[in-house]
């Protein structure tokens, strides 16, 4: 009786982990497929007649500012342009992509009473660009911020079911639970 608990004693540890691995291997899988992390800035040269969209300037300031654009046009008409740097980030994937999101731990498994495992993790963002992290930049684009400003802070959950073959599946996409606004 004694080895046989001992025995069990030194399986559930490797079973708590091995399910994790599953979990975390999946959920990367899942966050993979994801659009990937970018500013959504891929039609350049930008050109503006008037200020009827200040948030246009403001975003483009902010790009001037972490030098990946520039702005060489006369006072009536603005028209910005790339500048090296900014054509280098560009060429990566047509647009200012700033890294990857990465399952960084997971927090917690919830064994739903539907036969649904709850899974809690937090994230983190591999290779984050440098001119992300710039304060203006962080200003003119909310959604890199609440994303960066949630690294290894926010938590997401993904949702699981086992399948009558019982390989795991996740369900839909993993969500964002807390919020930083």
């Amino acid at each position: 009786m004694k080895y046989a608990l001992a025995i069990l004693l030194l399986i559930l540890p490797s079973l708590s982990y091995s399910s994790q691995n599953s979990y975390t291997g999946l959920i990367q899988q899942a966050l993979d497929k994801q659009s990937p992390l970018c500013l959504g800035e891929s039609q350049w040269p930008v050109s503006m007649a008037g200020k009827e969209y200040v948030w246009v300037y403001s975003r483009m300031a902010a790009l001037m500012e972490a030098g990946l654009v520039t702005d060489k046009s006369p006072s009536t008409t603005k028209q910005w342009s790339l500048t090296p740097q900014g054509e280098k980030e560009l060429k990566k994937k047509n647009d200012f992509c700033y890294g990857k999101m990465k399952i960084n731990k997971i927090e917690q498994q919830i064994h739903n009473n539907d036969g649904t495992v709850s899974v809690i993790f937090d994230y983190r963002i591999e290779n984050l660009a440098g001119w992300a992290q710039m304060p203006s930049i962080r200003g003119a684009y909310t959604d890199l911020d609440n994303l960066v400003t949630g690294i290894k802070n926010a938590r997401y959950q993904a949702d699981f079911s086992t399948q009558a073959n019982g390989v795991m599946k996740i369900i839909g996409e993993p969500y964002q639970l807390d919020l930083f606004y």
